[in-house]
């Protein structure tokens, strides 16, 4: 895998960061406005002790009287209380508020953006990097420019009072310092570079130690850990990992030394040289005690400033690479376009005419195709299966007819109208859909039927959703109903569900509402044989007068049909009712009369 950082040009890091901060001034342009007075004020404040000293020890030298001393300490301390109260309320009471807030906001954004994109972005492995980039790092990228431009500010505003002041007193000794600084600031880029190659190096190292940290403390791995000796192989792999991970740091330790021993070493031969000069100065009398205070005070303070600026600067270019994956993902425009044309009240059929799908391009570079030349009509009422085994294409099927993607060839229309002209909201919403994957969310029961906020109103849609379901069972066994929160991530209250129960949940969000079409994809798998036939006749009770597609391996469903498709290898290879197909004595009958002969098995008693 390549890691390697990409070099931008010069004008993408201006442009990129410009834009964040462009972004920030949007959501809350607050937080620039009260970053640009910190910096502001706190270059002042930065640069005001050596003037101070400068003032004193000058007033000190001429024999100024005590009063008009002890008159400026007081302002000056005045000046120190009230910027340090502003710095206090700023950094502790308001800060804080604007970062979450902006947190809040930019997120926001992201999920709206999120919910647009095309599933097709899931399949992309760079792109789905680049998202993830994009949630974890675009606020707090955010907050790292303006703070770095807050900061700029202030070192800007300091250095300058402080150079110019240096300059005052001796022209020498501030360009003895600005050559320092410039040297330093050299070997420092140069440490700055070796970092980078020892990031890259350590990066896929820490991923690799990282997953192996989580398989041991997340209870996804714990059945697996505890039941095999995968717990050895992936210690084995950790030490392995470790030890590459120790060679990266021997690598480039003695680098770093050789970087911090010659960056400390010129800022040290600087302050002695600089000190020793500035002591001879004021022996002879050339310089007033102010200027040697002055000048011993600032030399230390400019060369740390002119090398924080270098320092800050420099990393402009990372916050740029993050910044560039947050816009890429903000402009990137899903291909499911929504239509215009409004979804006909009442259904009456959905045609696939000729239908054919290949997902994006693989590691072998060829697009792989699941579906080629699917034909069929479903019409209002129809109760029909889609069958075949793992792989036949089934659920890319229910994917193209969600219009979660689009056929690369042929047409599906909904009541003769091609589904790509009507509007994609309300064409979903006529679709109840339970998909094989179905995720249940950290929320209660009510919540996760709904998928969405439960009110009042809504109790006796989720009450019959659940009886359809055969939920009713469990539900009455729980403290709360249907307002216990499942999962127990975030609530010590809350409850785990088995396999078999979570699909009812799953399965009762399409009897939640009036759906003119009703898709179970896989309704069942998690469910013993006795249990699935009975919520198999539950479903076709309840689901007399709606048009119910049913896509499953398990051919006790499939059975119930009125019509049943047999799909392989993308194609419809048989077709017809279950009589039919098993007069015909083709691959479903093998396929039926092989699974009943487990399901009997399965319900005879011991």
């Amino acid at each position: 895998m390549d890691n390697k950082t990409p070099k931008q040009p010069l004008k993408t890091v201006f442009s990129n960061n410009i834009f964040i901060i462009g972004k920030v001034w949007r959501l809350m342009p607050s937080y620039i406005i009260l970053t640009v007075c910190e910096g502001i004020m706190w270059g002042i404040i930065n640069s005001a002790e050596s003037l101070v000293f400068y003032t004193i020890f000058n007033a000190l030298d001429a024999g100024e009287p005590f009063s008009r001393l002890a008159a400026l300490i007081g302002m000056i301390s005045l000046f120190y209380l009230v910027t340090g109260a502003l710095d206090k309320l700023y950094w502790v009471i308001l800060n804080p508020v604007i970062k979450q807030t902006l947190h809040y906001r930019m997120h926001r954004e992201l999920f709206q953006r999120a919910q647009s994109l095309d599933l097709a972005c899931y399949d992309d492995p760079q792109f789905y990097n680049d998202f993830v980039f994009a949630m974890d790092e675009a606020d707090s990228r955010a907050i790292k420019v303006v703070d770095e431009v807050g900061k700029l500010i202030n070192r800007f505003v300091a250095s300058g009072t402080l150079f110019t002041l240096l300059f005052t007193i001796d022209p020498l000794v501030a360009a003895l310092i600005l050559l320092v600084s410039a040297l330093s600031t050299v070997v420092w880029l140069w440490g700055n570079k070796l970092t980078f190659k020892a990031q890259e190096e350590r990066k896929p190292l820490d991923r690799k130690s990282s997953y192996i940290n989580r398989t041991f403390h997340l209870a996804d791995y714990a059945k697996e850990i505890r039941t095999s000796r995968a717990g050895e192989l992936l210690t084995a792999e950790y030490s392995e990992t470790v030890e590459k991970r120790i060679s990266v740091e021997r690598k480039y330790a003695w680098k770093f030394f050789a970087v911090n021993t010659l960056v400390n070493g010129m800022g040290r031969v600087l302050q002695l040289a600089t000190l020793l000069l500035m002591f001879f100065k004021l022996i002879a009398g050339t310089v007033q005690l102010g200027g040697f205070a002055a000048a011993v005070n600032t030399i230390w303070r400019v060369r740390w400033f002119f090398f924080d600026i270098c320092q800050r600067i420099a990393r402009f270019p990372e916050h740029a690479l993050y910044i560039e994956k947050y816009r890429k993902f903000l402009c990137t425009e899903p291909t499911i376009k929504p239509g215009e044309t409004p979804v006909p009240d009442t259904f009456e059929s959905l045609e696939l005419r000729h239908v054919s799908f290949a997902y994006p391009a693989g590691a072998d570079g060829e697009p792989k195709e699941t579906l080629h030349d699917v034909s069929l009509t479903i019409r209002r009422g129809d109760k029909i299966a889609l069958v075949g085994y793992n792989g036949a294409g089934k659920t890319t099927l229910i994917k193209l007819i969600m219009r979660l993607y689009d056929p690369t060839a042929g047409q599906i229309l909904y009541n003769g109208i091609d589904i790509r002209t009507l509007d994609l909201d309300d064409y979903r919403r006529k679709i109840g859909t339970v998909f094989q994957d179905f995720k249940l969310f950290a929320a209660s029961i009510a919540e996760n039927v709904l998928c969405e906020a439960y009110t009042d109103d809504r109790e006796a849609d989720v009450r019959r959703a659940l009886d359809a379901a055969d939920f009713t069972g469990k539900l009455d066994s729980l403290e709360e109903g249907f307002h216990t929160h499942l999962t127990r991530e975030f609530r010590k209250d809350g409850t785990n569900l088995s396999g078999g129960e979570s699909q009812k949940i799953a399965i009762a969000r399409v009897f939640a509402r009036p759906y003119d079409v009703i898709i179970m994809d896989e309704p069942s798998a998690a469910l013993d044989p006795l249990a699935e036939y009975a919520l198999n006749h539950n479903i076709l009770d309840r689901c007399a007068d709606s048009t119910v597609i049913f896509i499953s391996h398990r051919l006790s469903t499939t059975r119930m049909a009125g019509h049943i498709y047999m799909l392989a290898d993308g194609r419809i290879t048989e077709e017809g009712s279950h009589e039919a197909l098993m007069a015909r004595g083709g691959k479903y009958a093998e396929m039926f009369n092989t699974q009943a002969k487990n399901y009997i098995r399965e319900v005879q008693p011991a």
